[in-house]
């Protein structure tokens, strides 16, 4: 399975790196960077196996076994 071929990897931008920095809601600044890549594409999720730090993530968080249960089990 070529996870590349449903899955869409960003890169950060100056701006969100900006945005991540000046942003107080998270305490660590990669989770913020990743928050705010995944809302410049339009992410449906942030798939990470730290869900209760994405808490005021504006994408939601779900866990690997969450994503594979949506995705691959039909939900």
């Amino acid at each position: 399975l070529d996870i590349c071929s449903f899955l869409q990897v960003v890169g950060a931008s100056h701006a969100n790196v900006v945005k991540a920095i000046e942003m107080a809601e998270f305490t660590d600044f990669e989770d913020c960077l990743q928050d705010r890549s995944a809302e410049q594409v339009g992410a449906d999720y942030i798939v990470t196996r730290n869900v209760q730090d994405f808490a005021c993530s504006v994408i939601p968080a779900i866990n690997p076994v969450q994503f594979c249960q949506q995705f691959f089990t039909g939900g």
